[in-house]
């Protein structure tokens, strides 16, 4: 989540106050603009909930969120002072948004490990089994994990082609890596049939903090997939873990209907054994 030096020292405190719900209350009614980086998902839960339940209301603030979306630049319209906040994405994109001079500040992050993947057919277990592959990567990863990426592995930008968001090229063609973003395009790509496997940078760099997790080994987490745990319960994933789902449900309700059809289903298997 980032802001700009230019605005005022209230609307950094109160981005800070979106992240962590912080004690002290802004001036009352506070007008201020949050813009998320992508359409509404349901990792975008909490943002509108607060919305709903009237949490940032209580902190003195009347937030306005916004959607960002494939053809919209955040920092832009952040540096022209339409928003007050956006939601980044990494911290190389906060230092090159600061190199081209526009005063951005990191106030929170709000992932333990960095989202961000490459997704491959079966065949390929690393990245560095896809030198040879057609890779799909949107034009924002040139000037962000893609140098690093290709310089790690051993991958040429001859192999890249754009992303354009679709995973169609993707489930055609088993030669074709793409990018994508662990709570979202593995999950499609599940629900059209396609075995696949889901590669995070987060996992190749050292020193990332790990949360313990009691059950051995770890599930592999994914938006309605189900797993059977030791004791006979079936844990079915969901990327949105609020109860109170009300403005998120009514922006992209598919993917909840997803968990609850899935979860119907394993009881029904069950109730006819």
């Amino acid at each position: 989540m980032n802001t700009t030096h230019s605005s005022p020292l209230r609307s950094t405190l109160a981005a800070g106050l979106l992240a962590f719900g912080a004690c002290g209350a802004a001036q009352a009614q506070e007008q201020f603009t949050y813009m998320t980086n992508w359409y509404a998902q349901a990792e975008h839960g909490g943002f509108y909930q607060a919305v709903a339940t009237g949490i940032y209301k209580k902190l003195g603030l009347d937030v306005t969120i916004k959607m960002g979306g494939p053809q919209v630049n955040i920092m832009q319209i952040m540096a022209a002072g339409q928003t007050e906040c956006v939601m980044g994405s990494s911290d190389l994109q906060m230092m090159q948004v600061r190199e081209s001079g526009v005063p951005v500040v990191t106030v929170a992050a709000i992932f333990q490990k960095d989202p961000q993947v490459l997704i491959a057919h079966e065949d390929v277990k690393s990245f560095e089994q896809m030198k040879g592959k057609t890779i799909l990567i949107a034009q924002g990863a040139n000037r962000g994990y893609w140098p690093w990426v290709k310089a790690k592995f051993g991958l040429t930008d001859e192999q890249t082609r754009p992303y354009t968001f679709n995973i169609q090229p993707f489930v055609a063609d088993k030669n074709v890596v793409q990018q994508g973003y662990l709570t979202s395009e593995p999950y499609a790509i599940q629900k059209a049939g396609v075995k696949a496997n889901t590669l995070m940078f987060s996992d190749v760099e050292k020193g990332i903090v790990r949360a313990p997790f009691r059950v051995r080994p770890k599930p592999a987490f994914g938006h309605a997939v189900a797993h059977t745990l030791p004791n006979g319960q079936l844990l079915i994933g969901c990327y949105h873990p609020s109860r109170q789902n009300t403005n998120t449900g009514k922006l992209n309700a598919r993917m909840m209907d997803d968990v609850f059809r899935r979860a119907r289903e394993a009881v029904r298997y069950t109730e006819l054994r």
